[in-house]
């Protein structure tokens, strides 16, 4: 069955929608920017914006649209998401290379002309309508891992481990390790051409193919972002989710369990899960705002894992 989402929140209209996350993920970046409207975002900004954007497209065409998917409601195109985003949010065109030219429809080689903000969006489209119309609990055991992702929790199993910002801006996010080194960051410029990155990723995927391997490189991640001993870590469980980075891709989750004292784990574990439960929006008296969800972005392909582990 293809995953579902609780939906406990009314409908409202694209723009609006579109517009309270645009407010929650994008605007503060804006804000802070020190680039002028006729000056060109330095790379770190425009890194930054495309991740923003990016978890935009996917809260909407994918998660919004799946917790509505009664009613509906209208999947946005890369042309149709970056015509809204520029006009909700004029300053955008900053970092838009595509969307200043009259006749992009009609542009050559395509990926040449689009800004870093524009490729994001571009993906993040692709991987929400893959997502869309596939089964995606059973298909992400037949797509190849990309990465492994870790949840740790700790020796109580209450309390888990977070990283706040690391990845997206305003947003929660677990430790992740992807198999390919290059392609650790989305827009690395030596996997340009899809057949070289396809064939990277498939040699990374023949490493560590026996799952000895997927196992050795999250403990090592684990102990590379934390600094915990790999004596002092167990793995408790595994599981293959599907990917938001890529296409058909699919990511190793360990749920992993510190054996000692840390004071980092901070976080309840029942609190994370029931945020991930909750709405993305909510209706107030002023118009649409994000829920809590919206902060654990990052742990939504994880959610029905989590909440079935915990409740056990």
């Amino acid at each position: 069955m293809t995953e579902k989402m609780e939906a406990t929140e009314e409908v409202g209209p694209t723009e609006e929608i579109v517009q309270a996350l645009l407010e929650c993920m994008v605007e503060p970046l804006l804000g802070r920017s020190s680039c002028k409207s006729n000056e060109v975002p330095t790379l770190d900004q425009q890194k930054s914006m495309a991740k923003q954007v990016e978890a935009v497209v996917l809260l909407y065409n994918y998660y919004y649209r799946k917790q509505h998917q009664d009613h509906k409601i209208e999947f946005l195109s890369f042309t149709s998401f970056c015509q809204l985003a520029v006009v909700l949010k004029p300053s955008l065109m900053t970092y838009m290379k595509l969307m200043h030219r009259s006749d992009y429809t009609d542009a050559d080689d395509l990926e040449s002309q689009l800004s870093l903000t524009e490729k994001a969006i571009m993906r993040a489209c692709d991987v929400s309508s893959t997502l869309d119309a596939a089964e995606v609990v059973s298909l992400s055991e037949k797509w190849p891992a990309s990465k492994v992702a870790v949840f740790l929790v700790d020796s109580r199993r209450e309390n888990c481990l977070l990283m706040h910002s690391s990845m997206t801006c305003a947003v929660w996010s677990i430790i992740e390790k992807h198999l390919d080194v290059s392609s650790g960051y989305l827009f690395d410029s030596k996997c340009t051409n899809k057949k070289k990155r396809a064939s990277k990723i498939f040699s990374a995927g023949l490493q560590y193919s026996d799952g000895e391997g997927l196992q050795e490189l999250a403990l090592s991640a684990a102990t590379e972002a934390t600094g915990i001993s790999r004596s002092d870590l167990v793995v408790l469980e595994s599981h293959l989710v599907y990917s938001l980075d890529k296409e058909k891709a699919s990511v190793r989750l360990y749920l992993v369990q510190s054996t000692k004292v840390n004071a980092d784990f901070t976080i309840p574990i029942r609190d994370v899960i029931e945020s991930l439960q909750g709405a993305l929006i909510k209706k107030k008296p002023s118009g649409w705002s994000v829920a809590p969800a919206v902060e654990y972005f990052h742990l939504l392909p994880y959610k029905e894992i989590l909440s079935n582990w915990h409740s056990r």
